[in-house]
C-alpha cells in the first residue's frame, strides 16, 4: 500500500528532473547561470525580429489627453526639455542633449565633451581625417537589435557619406543581435561568449564585449548595398592557433596565422582594390575571433555593439586592461551607451544596488574614457517603462533614479548625456507611446516607428551640436 510519504517522495525525482532541464534550457538560450538566475526576477528581454516582439498581450491602453490614446493617433513629437540660456549658440544643451564642459564653466567653456567628435565631423567633411568617422554604440537589447543604431547609421552616412558597416560580429553571440547594413552566415561549429550571456573564463572578448570560437568553421559576411575597401579583423593570437583565411568577392585578401606564445589581442588588415560586397572567412584549425572591421576611407560608420542582457556590472566581466587596448585601437570618435532595460526590471528606488548604481556606472566610463582619452563619450538614458498594476500602467519609480544615477555619472566622467527619458516625456510616457506603437507590450523595446524617432532625435542633437561647435 502506498503512503502519502511514498507518494511524495516519488514525485521529488520528476521535479527534480523538470528543474534541473529548466536550468539548463533557459542558460542554453539566455546565457550562463546568472542570466539565469535573472530571469527568476525579471521578464525575459522581447523577442525582436526586425522591430520589436512584445512578451506579453497587453490590453489595450486608454489615455485620455488630447488626441492621444487607443485610437492610435500620433501623439506628435516628444516635448523637448527646455533648452538654457544662450539661445541657439548654447553649447550645453541641445534638447535633450546635454554636454559637459571639460574647461572652465558652461558659461565660459574653452573645452566641451563632444568637441572630439564634432572635429572628426569637420575633419570628415573637409577629407582631412584619413577614414570613416566612427562611432560605437554599447547597449543592451534595446540596442542589440540595430534598429536605432541602424537608423543613426542611415542619418549620418546620409550626411557624411557611406564608410560602410563598421566594425561586426562575425557569429553574433545572440539570436537577437542584428545588423541592418549586412545578413550573415556561418557553417561548422561556433562557440560564443559574451560579457552579460554565457562568459569566457579568460574575460577576453575584444572591442564588442563578445568572441566566437571555431575549429574549420566558415562564415559570410554580405553587404546589404555598396562596398567596403578595408577590412580588419580583431582576433586572439594564442598558443596552438589555427589560421583564419579572409576572402573579399571570392578573391583571397588575408591568410592569418593566429599562433602566438600566449594569449593577446591582435588585428589583420587588408585593402580591396575596388571594393567589395561579400567577405568569407574559412578557418583551419582553432581559431578565436572578436569581430571585423568593414570601412570605407571616408563618411560615416556606427557600429552596432549591443548585447542581449546586458547590464552595468556587466562590463566588469571583462578583463578591463584587455577591454581599454581594444577601445583604443578601435579609436571611435564617439562612443555612446544605452543600458538600464534591465536593471529597471528587478532594481527599486531604495534597493542597495540602486545607489550604488551611479558608481558602478562610472566605473564603466572610466575605462572608456582611458581607452579613448582623446574621443567623446555620450551616455543614452533608457526609455521610461511602465509595469501592470491594479489595471493600469504606471511608470516604474525606479526610472527616474537610474537616470538620474546616469546623468551624474556622465558629467563626473566628462560624458555628454542624453535623457531619453525626459525626451520622450518622463514619468507616465512608457504608456502613452505603448497606445500609439511606438513601444511593445514589454514597455521596454521600441517598435521600428519608435526606434527612427529616437534615433532621429539624437542625430539631430548631434547635427545641432556640431553646426554650434563650428559657428565658434
Amino acid at each position: 500500500m502506498t503512503t502519502p510519504d511514498d507518494k511524495r517522495w516519488s514525485i521529488a525525482p520528476t521535479l527534480m528532473w523538470f528543474v534541473g532541464t529548466l536550468a539548463i534550457g533557459l542558460a542554453l538560450v539566455d546565457g550562463d547561470l546568472q542570466a539565469f538566475a535573472d530571469r527568476l526576477t525579471a521578464k525575459r528581454d522581447a523577442p525582436i525580429g526586425g522591430a520589436v516582439g512584445p512578451t506579453f498581450a497587453a490590453p489595450p491602453i486608454v489615455v485620455a489627453e488630447n488626441g492621444t490614446g487607443a485610437d492610435g493617433n500620433d501623439p506628435g513629437p516628444p516635448p523637448k526639455a527646455p533648452t538654457t540660456g544662450g539661445g541657439s549658440t548654447d553649447r550645453a544643451k541641445v534638447g535633450a542633449l546635454e554636454d559637459a564642459c571639460l574647461d572652465g564653466t558652461p558659461a565660459a567653456c574653452t573645452r566641451w565633451g563632444l568637441d572630439a567628435f564634432f572635429r572628426a565631423v569637420a575633419d570628415g567633411k573637409l577629407g582631412k581625417l584619413g577614414r570613416a568617422v566612427r562611432v560605437s554604440w554599447y547597449g543592451d537589447s534595446v540596442v542589440a537589435t540595430d534598429a536605432i543604431p541602424g537608423r543613426l547609421r542611415t542619418r549620418l552616412q546620409g550626411e557624411l557619406g557611406d564608410g560602410g558597416p563598421g566594425f561586426v560580429f562575425v557569429v553574433p553571440p545572440h539570436r537577437f543581435v542584428g545588423h541592418e547594413a549586412i545578413t550573415r552566415s556561418s557553417t561548422g561549429e561556433w562557440i560564443t561568449h559574451a560579457i552579460s550571456t554565457t562568459q569566457a573564463p579568460d574575460g577576453l572578448y575584444g572591442a564588442g564585449g563578445s568572441t566566437a570560437e571555431t575549429t574549420d568553421g566558415r562564415a559570410t559576411i554580405k553587404l546589404v548595398a555598396g562596398k567596403v575597401a578595408n577590412v580588419e579583423l580583431y582576433y586572439l593570437a594564442q598558443p596552438k592557433g589555427g589560421t583564419a583565411t579572409v576572402l573579399a568577392d571570392g578573391v583571397e585578401l588575408a591568410k592569418v596565422d593566429t599562433r602566438a606564445d600566449a594569449k593577446q589581442a591582435a588585428w589583420a588588415t587588408a585593402t580591396v582594390a575596388g571594393g567589395a560586397s561579400t567577405i568569407k572567412l574559412e578557418t583551419a584549425g582553432r581559431v578565436r575571433l572578436f569581430g571585423i572591421d568593414l570601412e570605407n576611407p571616408r563618411g560615416a560608420v556606427v557600429d552596432n555593439l549591443g548585447i542581449v542582457s546586458v547590464n552595468v556590472k556587466s562590463f566588469a566581466n571583462q578583463e578591463q586592461a584587455a577591454w581599454v587596448a581594444q577601445l583604443g585601437h578601435r579609436s571611435a570618435d564617439l562612443v555612446m551607451i544605452m543600458i538600464g532595460a534591465n536593471e529597471a526590471q528587478w532594481l527599486g528606488p531604495n534597493d542597495q544596488d540602486t545607489k550604488a548604481y551611479a558608481a558602478n556606472y562610472e566605473k564603466v566610463l572610466a575605462a572608456i574614457r582611458k581607452g579613448r582619452p582623446d574621443g567623446a563619450c555620450l551616455v543614452v538614458s533608457p526609455t521610461d517603462q511602465a509595469e501592470a498594476k491594479d489595471g493600469a500602467y504606471p511608470s516604474k519609480p525606479v526610472m527616474p533614479v537610474l537616470v538620474a544615477a546616469q546623468r551624474k555619472a556622465a558629467a563626473h566622467a566628462g560624458c555628454a548625456f542624453f535623457s531619453t527619458y525626459d525626451w520622450m516625456g518622463a514619468k507616465g510616457s512608457a504608456s502613452k507611446w505603448y497606445a500609439t506603437g511606438m513601444v511593445g507590450s514589454d514597455f521596454q523595446h521600441l517598435s521600428r516607428k519608435g526606434a527612427n524617432r529616437l534615433a532621429d532625435a539624437v542625430f539631430d542633437a548631434l547635427l545641432t551640436g556640431y553646426q554650434r561647435y563650428a559657428g565658434h
